[in-house]
């Protein structure tokens, strides 16, 4: 059975949309992420295709095979470094609380991530989750839905395939927010780890003067009590520092949509 030509070019500019915005649905923890089944996974990709559809159909299509295979590479290329950028601020947070987790002794991955797959550590987890509610306490999916319509008046469907200055464009992009990502997890750790390193100093003081003190039993549950009152004690001030961290990123987006221009 035959389509109707405006049906058919809708399912197809549908699909288009799909293309870009699948990463996103694939790549923001707080959309689901990996621990979502993959048919609602697919549902909010093409949930957030539908409301950039009016910016789809005012782009003309490709005529042959070729453009078509590149257009499509495109847009899921697209789609996959807002997708990366979108994320960074949860992989930080996460990053974060793993890390303090090993500097206070607790190097087990047994924690199931909240949102993903695969295993963190316990203060790992809970900062994933103070993050997800962070992104939605600033409307994050309000910030995603906008830098996304602005992707499409940076790059639209019809725009010409060129791949030369938007690649070096996207290849900055990415780089900027790993830099940034790197920067925000040693950030929210800080204050847990000095307090950890601080602990290392008082012990080791202790251990000069008095040689014979069991460190080993006393340290370890004392930096382990040590890492998490900073990071309980600090939760307050992280979440203004989780709410610039996002702002921050959602920036970067921003700035990409000048920067492909």
């Amino acid at each position: 059975m035959l389509l109707p030509d405006h049906l058919e070019k809708s399912i197809v500019l549908l699909g288009l949309g799909a293309a870009r915005t699948l990463p996103l649905a694939w790549s923001i923890p707080v959309l689901g992420g990996p621990a979502l089944p993959t048919q609602i996974r697919i549902a909010l990709g093409l949930g957030l295709a539908i409301l950039c559809f009016p910016a789809l159909t005012a782009s003309a299509l490709p005529t042959d095979a070729v453009a078509w295979t590149l257009l499509a590479t495109r847009e899921v290329l697209v789609g996959v470094v807002m997708g990366f950028v979108c994320a960074c601020m949860f992989r930080a947070a996460e990053a974060a609380g793993e890390l303090t987790d090993i500097l206070r002794g607790e190097t087990r991955a047994g924690t199931a991530s909240p949102v993903g797959e695969g295993g963190t550590s316990p203060l790992g987890a809970l900062l994933l989750l103070l993050a997800a509610v962070v992104f939605l306490e600033i409307g994050g999916i309000g910030h995603v839905v906008l830098a996304l319509g602005r992707s499409y008046q940076a790059i639209p469907l019809g725009v010409p395939l060129s791949l030369g200055e938007r690649s070096h464009g996207a290849a900055l992009i990415v780089i900027l927010a790993s830099g940034k990502l790197i920067e925000a997890a040693v950030g929210l750790a800080a204050p847990a780890l000095v307090a950890i390193v601080l602990a290392d100093i008082v012990l080791g003081v202790v251990g000069r003067a008095a040689p014979r003190t069991p460190l080993h039993f006393v340290g370890m549950p004392l930096k382990a009590l040590l890492g998490v009152g900073a990071v309980l004690l600090g939760l307050g001030g992280m979440d203004l520092a989780l709410q610039g961290g996002f702002r921050g990123f959602f920036g970067i987006l921003e700035a990409a949509s000048r920067l492909v221009h």
